[in-house]
């Protein structure tokens, strides 16, 4: 051998890791629940030892969704802070303002002031909440009436069934 490496120590090792299940919600900012559902859906792949437990990868590896935190901070962080109305938001995004406020007064978007009839909102939260709104949009065909967009803490809701979901909008 030329290097005087041997091959092994050369070569890199692709040993996946995983979490607990409780400890991968958490990391993730799921509850364990939502977590439980997307590995019972078949979205993200997770281990059963014989003990009974889950893990699931340490990665995201691009399986388990985004939370709203890592969307807003890889996409819009630089958005953070800056205030606009709803008004201004539809002019820029294109979503009616009414969404937006809806929005707002369910905790999806930060107010940063609020006075009569004037909420002062977090762009990078209208702006986060534009991006699932269009994903949702796309993913549903331009059909999203009664679409869940947002689950409990804000994040992309993740249906449980998709199968069943998909049969129930054709009926």
């Amino acid at each position: 051998m030329a290097s005087g490496k041997s091959p092994s120590a050369s070569a890199e090792l692709n040993i996946p890791t995983y979490l607990p299940l409780p400890k991968a919600a958490r990391k993730y900012g799921l509850s364990e629940k939502v977590l439980t559902q997307l590995v019972q859906a078949g979205k993200i792949e997770a281990v059963r030892l014989p003990s009974g437990e889950v893990l699931v990868p340490a990665d995201n590896g691009s399986k388990i969704p985004q939370t709203k935190d890592e969307i807003i901070t890889e996409k819009f962080a630089h958005l953070r802070k800056k205030p606009i109305s709803a008004h201004a938001a539809q002019e820029r995004y294109g979503v009616h303002h009414t969404n937006f406020i809806r929005w707002a007064r369910a905790g999806y978007i930060n107010i940063l002031r609020e006075q009569i009839r004037l909420l002062a909102l977090d762009e990078a939260g209208v702006a986060y909440c534009e991006f699932v709104y269009l994903q949702k949009r796309d993913e549903y065909g331009g059909k999203i009436a009664g679409v869940k967009l947002f689950d409990q803490n804000g994040n992309p809701y993740q249906v449980k069934y998709p199968d069943l979901s998909a049969k129930r909008r054709e009926q």
